[in-house]
């Protein structure tokens, strides 16, 4: 049952991934806006579909309140790191860095205050998947040049990521029940700071922003429901799977995914370390399910 669940979660993350650069690739506004475009409209559409997965209910306590608060500053970090980065530097790199937070930062949480101490079998499938995640992205990594800001934005990258799973579950073993109320508020904060930035750059133009085309208008809303069913899926499956697995297996899947997707529908070489990195994927993803 677990295995069919992270299943659909790889594959709708990987269909967010996927249909996120089309949208991208086919907003006709400004390029500096488009991320805080796609940010507020996800934070209207995450929040509307979670209310209705929950029935229509909402009853945060304190806590829950607190870590949404916590999580929409590290989602706000994460995006604003990232546009930051891509303007500076490799983008395969920051991916890494992205990456290896994901997945590090979660299970060495688990493992200090949980006891969820990975076994030395799961902890090689991680150290695979880590080598994976490099290879993957090692032939389009050019740092040469970059400037100091751009390692720290992807440092920025790195916890922000790490953090943003590493909440949740906090949030999950907290108080459950009150996981949808979690991913509600987290979006929503998460949207308004990210109005805010919109506000800013744009200015008169902000709501010229919105226009949006026929062509950019489907991956838009394909985007933003498997977005929507994927981390409120993720919010179910989190007390119920083991961190390392949970953590390690949708990083690393969602990444062969894309890569696929980069070669079947972006027409883009599948180069040997590509080649490669996926099959150190797939190896670790076995490993970690036996």
């Amino acid at each position: 049952m677990s295995a069919l669940l992270i299943t659909g979660l790889i594959v709708l993350y990987s269909f967010q991934t996927l249909f996120c650069t089309l949208f991208n690739d086919r907003y006709t506004g400004s390029k500096a806006a488009s991320p805080y475009v796609f940010c507020v409209v996800e934070a209207i559409a995450i929040p509307l579909v979670s209310f209705a997965f929950n029935g229509f209910s909402f009853s945060p306590s304190g806590i829950t309140v607190l870590l949404s608060v916590l999580n929409a500053a590290m989602l706000f970090v994460y995006n604003t790191s990232l546009i930051a980065a891509s303007r500076r530097g490799s983008y395969a790199f920051l991916n890494v860095a992205m990456l290896f937070g994901g997945i590090l930062i979660p299970i060495i949480y688990s493992a200090a205050v949980y006891g969820e101490m990975p076994g030395w079998l799961q902890w090689a499938a991680i150290a695979v998947m880590l080598a994976a995640c490099f290879m993957m992205n090692r032939d389009d990594i050019k740092l040469s040049g970059t400037s100091p800001v751009y390692y720290l934005l992807c440092v920025a990258l790195f916890v922000s990521n790490g953090m943003y799973g590493t909440l949740l579950k906090i949030q999950s073993a907290a108080a459950e029940t009150e996981s949808k109320e979690m991913v509600m508020m987290t979006y929503a904060l998460m949207g308004i700071m990210a109005l805010l930035m919109l506000l800013r750059t744009e200015k008169k133009q902000t709501l010229q922003a919105f226009r949006f085309t026929g062509r950019s208008i489907l991956p838009l809303v394909v985007c933003l429901l498997s977005a929507a069913a994927a981390i409120n899926l993720l919010v179910f499956v989190i007390p119920m799977v083991n961190t390392a697995v949970l953590y390690t297996t949708e990083n690393g899947g969602v990444l062969v995914l894309s890569c696929i997707y980069s070669v079947l529908i972006f027409r883009e070489k599948l180069t040997p370390s590509k080649l490669i990195g996926m099959v150190l994927a797939v190896i670790s993803i076995v490993a970690l399910s036996v």
